[in-house]
């Protein structure tokens, strides 16, 4: 721009120009090269903007937020400069105003110390991928489906269809279960006298081989022995793995069907 005004004021000073009018003529017409500078670069904001938009189906969630997110960042930057400058072009000393704007962003940011922690740590979390809209997570006590990962907050809707939302500057730890095999664990007691051979036999492991009827199991349920004891009871465990969070369902039948098994040695052995 420096060399547009040095050219401009050369040659109207050649053609005898006034100085004052000289001086109006360079200063008008560096405000509208900046005008179209920042008009040109607004425009190329806007193309990239469709492109992404027409690209939202083959991109991830993370990927769209961050763009759109950056390219804001840019083109408030973009346009504060521009009037940064145009404000030079008239001859203002710049100085006070930006330490003006200084001083009333440290007093903005000390009024919105929450606000402010809350979206640098959406940033963080859709920037890293920590989770995205459909995983199933765990914050604090609560667990259930991400619905909306925002800048500012996330929402979560949990088994009972309760939505949570979440302040970004809050999730202190977060538990994210998203492509990786659920483990079911079905716990049951039976009395110290009862037999827990029983559990070795080849019945009961043909119940649990039975399992492979269910597609969502990727590793069948396995025996863990005894692993606690309770004054006259005895703790038992078995295992296995679905699908992401696909072993609610199993492990409730396979709750039902060891009861029954457990129920039917019972009536034949009389000890319960």
């Amino acid at each position: 721009m420096d060399i547009l005004k040095t050219f401009l004021t050369e040659w109207l000073t050649g053609l005898a120009f006034d100085p004052v009018l000289v001086s109006l003529i360079v200063t008008v017409a560096s405000i509208f090269g900046w005008i179209l500078i920042g008009s040109v670069f607004h425009m190329v904001i806007k193309l990239v903007i469709s492109r992404l938009k027409a690209k939202e189906k083959r991109m991830v969630r993370r990927q769209r937020t961050v763009a759109a997110l950056i390219l804001a960042l840019i083109k408030y930057l973009f346009w504060f400069v521009m009037a940064m400058m145009v404000l030079k072009e008239f001859g203002l000393d710049l100085a006070p105003i930006l330490a003006s704007a200084g001083i009333l962003g440290f007093a903005v940011g000390f009024g919105a110390q929450e606000l402010i922690k809350d979206m640098i740590a959406g940033f963080f979390i859709i920037f890293e991928g920590a989770m995205s809209v459909g995983d199933f997570v765990e914050v604090g006590n609560f667990s259930g489906t991400v619905q909306e990962v925002g800048i500012r907050r996330t929402k979560i809707l949990n088994w009972k269809n309760e939505l949570r939302l979440v302040n970004n500057g809050d999730i202190k730890s977060l538990t994210n279960f998203a492509g990786r095999d659920s483990v079911g664990v079905v716990e049951f007691f039976v009395s110290a006298q009862f037999d827990i051979n029983h559990f070795t036999s080849d019945s009961f492991n043909e119940l649990l081989a039975s399992y492979k009827k269910y597609d969502a199991i990727t590793e069948l349920p396995s025996y863990q022995g005894v692993v606690d004891t309770q004054l006259h009871n005895l703790k038992l465990r078995v295992i296995f793995k679905t699908q992401n969070q696909k072993h609610y369902s199993i492990e409730r039948d396979l709750r039902r069907d060891i009861q029954v098994f457990i129920q039917s040695i019972r009536e034949e052995t009389k000890v319960f």
